[in-house]
């Protein structure tokens, strides 16, 4: 399965405001690349907390195929609004990835849910592309936040990144970043090899493959 992401940051590596809540940092043209990556996946994920700041469809700007896209979610507490404007969505196929748990009364029929009931306290990322993988996923775009980017390239499950310089500058201690978190030591950090990089007005269109770990045997 190809592994992809897609994010908008601020100059100094920010994608959120100190208010939270869902915005858009990119612009039109910036939008118009995340449609195109959408198209060209058979799935778009995103974690509970993304999803909560915009509870809706994740789907390209005008499709022009009769596809219908999993939009996945991973959630710990399935505590996430499903409105009727995703739920009812007849060009995706919702899916919740989650711990596993009972399902709450009346749960919308048209969301289907799978639970981890391994010894971790978050789904792992291998067991998320396992699940996705069943349905005939070959092509993941990620749209999480920091930390469950994060995840993805811990556990060398992402193989390449597109990410849009926006010239902005937000700072701050909390505010979220592309990457979040427990972090990387110096042995540890990953490694990208840009693929293509390209200006169009203000913005920096940037395009990295990510390397893999090299596993090296012990003596």
């Amino acid at each position: 399965m190809r592994v992809i992401s897609n994010t908008a940051i601020s100059l100094d590596g920010r994608i959120n405001t100190t208010e939270g809540g869902y915005i858009q940092l990119g612009s039109t043209h910036d939008h118009q690349l995340m449609s195109k990556l959408r198209a060209e996946a058979d799935a778009v994920l995103v974690g509970g907390g993304t999803f909560r700041n915009g509870p809706h469809p994740l789907l390209p700007i005008a499709p022009i195929s009769s596809q219908r896209w999993w939009n996945v979610v991973v959630t710990r507490t399935l505590a996430v609004p499903l409105l009727p404007e995703f739920v009812d969505e007849p060009r995706i196929r919702p899916l919740l990835l989650t711990r596993q748990q009972p399902l709450p009364a009346n749960f919308p029929s048209a969301v289907e849910v799978e639970g981890y009931d391994g010894p971790f306290s978050d789904p792992p990322v291998r067991w998320m592309l396992d699940c996705l993988q069943r349905r005939g996923v070959k092509t993941l775009l990620v749209e999480a936040g920091g930390e469950l980017l994060f995840q993805f390239l811990a556990a060398d499950a992402l193989d390449e990144l597109y990410v849009t310089l926006c010239p902005l500058l937000i700072g701050g201690h909390t505010t979220p970043s592309l990457m979040g978190g427990a972090g990387f030591s110096l042995a540890e950090m990953r490694c990208l090899t840009l693929l293509s990089s390209n200006v169009i007005a203000d913005e920096i269109y940037l395009h990295y493959r990510v390397n893999r770990v090299t596993k090296t045997a012990k003596n």
